[in-house]
Formats: structure tokens, sequence, C-alpha cells
């Protein structure tokens, strides 16, 4: 499917490939594709890479994940390490800033020329379904949803769960379709246990400059302990019971056996996928 959309919207050179957005060694410059974080199906490089964030005066970096996956976490890395204001980056299509997708992918984001770099954050489905339920069960979220009323682990994943999140993110092939554009994947367990080396990784992957301190600083401003104390403003204010615990494995105290066996045979083929062991030993 995401083959055929880009075969379709993406232009071509004269040879039939797909241009690709700039030029290489031995290659003749092309015309820009529409998106530059979005690969065309031959290319296997980054066509966005060392793209600057002044480009455009719309320019957006978008953390694209599932809900409770570390979004807000790794965008406000971004966010104090670029000094780059919070923005809704599907809606928010003038403005300059890093902002979160939770959606599936879309068509329509191929248009997207004010998307200039992006990251996927990846997280284990298990601990995102503790976070999740913990998350449905706060006063802000009730009275936001005041449909909402699945007040136990079983109810919340059997009911609702399965039912309207899986479907709405066609959570078995979310990753996979922006990891298959080119996306650069960051897996939310190793930025929690390195966050300074594995947020260099990601500023070096999109070919933008890395300064040792900023990473740093931005790495203590947004610790899960002092997010928990401070919570953070970005285009909205996120309070502090946002930033529940952090860390990772919990699903395997905090989930009930039964749905446990029923995640890691529902979703192995995705935990395979994406390395996450699924033993219950």
């Amino acid at each position: 499917m995401i083959r055929g959309l880009l075969k379709t919207l993406l232009p071509k050179n004269a040879d039939g490939t797909h241009a690709i957005g700039y030029s290489r060694a031995n290659s003749p410059a092309v015309e820009p594709a529409r998106s530059l974080v979005f690969n065309p199906p031959e290319v296997y490089w980054n066509q966005s890479y060392g793209t600057p964030l002044d480009v455009r005066p719309n320019g957006k970096i978008v953390v694209f994940g599932l809900p409770k996956s570390g979004n807000v976490w790794i965008k406000s890395l971004i966010s104090d390490y670029f000094d780059l204001p919070g923005v809704e980056p599907v809606i928010n299509v003038e403005k300059r800033g890093v902002g979160i997708c939770h959606w599936a992918f879309r068509d329509d984001f191929l248009r997207r020329d004010d998307f200039l770099h992006a990251v996927y954050i990846m997280r284990d489905i298990r601990d995102i379904i503790i976070s999740f339920f913990h998350y449905s069960q706060t006063e802000r979220f009730l009275n936001a949803r005041p449909e909402f009323h699945y007040r136990d682990i079983d109810s919340f994943y059997y009911e609702w769960f399965l039912s309207r999140m899986v479907t709405t993110y066609r959570w078995h092939t979310h990753a996979a379709e922006y990891a298959a554009l080119g996306i650069p994947i960051v897996r939310y367990e190793r930025l929690n246990s390195d966050p300074l080396g594995e947020f260099e990784r990601l500023i070096r992957r999109w070919g933008l400059e890395v300064n040792k301190d900023r990473i740093r600083s931005a790495v203590e401003k947004n610790s899960i302990g002092q997010l928990k104390l401070t919570g953070k403003q970005l285009e909205v204010y996120v309070p502090p019971d946002h930033f529940r615990k952090g860390g990772s494995g919990s699903y395997q105290d905090e989930l009930p056996p039964h749905v446990l066996r029923d995640i890691n045979e529902r979703f192995a083929e995705f935990l395979s996928r994406w390395g996450y062991q699924t033993s219950m030993e």
C-alpha cells in the first residue's frame, strides 16, 4: 500500500525513478520530493539528512508513535535541544516547531513539505498497555471522556483497548509503515537506559549539529523525576501526572497472567519484529 502511494504521489525523473530531493556524488540533481522525511521505494538512505531547520519558516520535526510510548518525553528533549516551540504538526501547517502525531500513516502526509525531520518512538506494547491503563484512570482523562467506564485492567484491555485503540491506530502495522518509509526508530528502552547516547545518535541520524553540552542540558531538564515534579510547558501545559513512572518492564508485575498471555499470543509477530521477548518464564 505504502509503495503504491509513494509511486503515485512522488515526482519521477526522466529514467522513471523517483525524485529524491537532493543529489549525490556522480548523480544529477533531481526535483525535490514533496516531503523529504518519507523515502521513495527504491531509496534506502534518508533523503532529509542534513536539512537545516530554518530552510522553511514553518519547518517541523515530527515525533510519530503510538500513545503512551514516550512521545511527550522525546518531544520535550527535541524542543529544548533545538529551542523549538511545541506545535500540533498535522493541524498547525503554518507554524514552526516540534510536535507529535499518533495517527497511522496517511497519504496526505507525503505532501507536507514542512515536515523536515522525523522520528518514530517505539516501546514494548505491554508497558504501553499498563501505562495507558493508569493514565485512563486519572481525573483529567475521565473528565475529558465521560463515556469511558473501564476501571479494571480486564475490561480496559478486552473491551476498550483491543476494540478501539488497536483498530484506530492500525496497531499491528503502525511502526512498520513508518519504518518502511525511512523514519528513524528510537526505542524507548534504549532512550531510558542511555538518554545521552541515544539522543545524540538520533541527532546524528538527522545530520544535524551535535552539541554535547546542549544534549546534557536537555536530558537533565527532561529527566522523568524532574517532569514528575514540574510537568512541562510545550504548546500546552503537560501536568506532572502525565509522567507517572517511566522505565520499562513493569508489566511483568502489573499485568494479570491471563492478560499477559493473551498479549504475547495476539501480538507475537509484532513483538518479535521489534525484538521483544514473549517467554512467560
